[in-house]
């Protein structure tokens, strides 16, 4: 019997998270403007009963492309913090959700404002957060909400595990800094006027060191210009430095 597939895995872990939310994001960031209001206005329907309360803020990173219709709801939202609260700040400003005439102040600034959150209730954790003019999306989700988002954003974005996500990048940052390093490596060795020599017959390597394992070729002796040690045992003991002229003192004592 065949065991089950990626999706039904996937399906099984949102299915047992269903009971209570745990922390899922968008996995696409900086997402273009139409496709950000398209994912906010996703989740402002989702979570439109277990989020009837909303805290956002009337200032822009967009302000010199606000559509006309965004800029008037800037405007409006900012007169309510005024006429509401006496103040004008335009941060944090509540929401109810359940008027109408507030709801469309959200709803059409949501994707472009650079802090938005969605509560169960006014000064309660946020369930949704819009971060940067909804660049990145965090949410605390229940598996029913999350299958809701992804039939709902099919085609458009996917939303993760925010674990997952952040797993994801540390191998990434991992990969691309041995990329860097090993980028770095060669041209420490081709500084050295070193580099490794193949049997064009047999394409085998050239010997490794009995002692270090590295190429015998980065070692002291002819054609290696004064060379005192292992170039490649240099630039591993010394490459943190971040300095060439740090290895070269090393490689060259004398």
């Amino acid at each position: 019997m065949a065991g089950p597939t990626a999706r039904s895995r996937d399906h099984e872990r949102v299915s047992e998270g269903s009971s209570g939310r745990r922390t899922w994001a968008v996995a696409e960031i900086d997402l273009p403007r139409t496709t950000a209001e398209q994912v906010c206005t996703a989740f402002l329907d989702v979570m439109a009963e277990p989020a009837p309360w909303a805290c956002i803020d009337a200032w822009s990173d967009y302000r010199d492309e606000l559509p006309a219709e965004v800029e008037h709801a800037q405007t409006a939202l900012q007169q309510l913090h005024a006429h509401r609260d006496g103040q004008d700040t335009g941060m944090g400003i509540g929401i109810d959700r359940s008027d109408p005439a507030q709801e469309a102040l959200l709803r059409t600034y949501a994707a472009w404002s650079i802090h938005v959150e969605l509560l169960s209730a006014a000064e309660q954790e946020a369930l949704v957060t819009f971060h940067d003019g909804a660049s990145s999306i965090t949410a605390e989700l229940t598996g029913t909400e999350v299958e809701r988002l992804r039939e709902r954003l099919a085609g458009v974005a996917s939303v993760e595990r925010l674990e997952r996500l952040h797993a994801q990048a540390r191998v990434r940052r991992e990969q691309e800094r041995w990329e860097r390093r090993a980028q770095r490596k060669q041209q420490w060795l081709a500084r050295l006027g070193w580099s490794p020599q193949r049997d064009v017959r047999r394409q085998e390597e050239e010997l490794l060191c009995a002692e270090c394992g590295h190429p015998q070729g980065a070692h002291p002796g002819p054609g290696q210009r004064d060379l005192k040690v292992c170039a490649v045992c240099v630039y591993e003991e010394d490459y943190e430095l971040r300095e060439e002229s740090e290895m070269c003192r090393r490689a060259y004592p004398g």
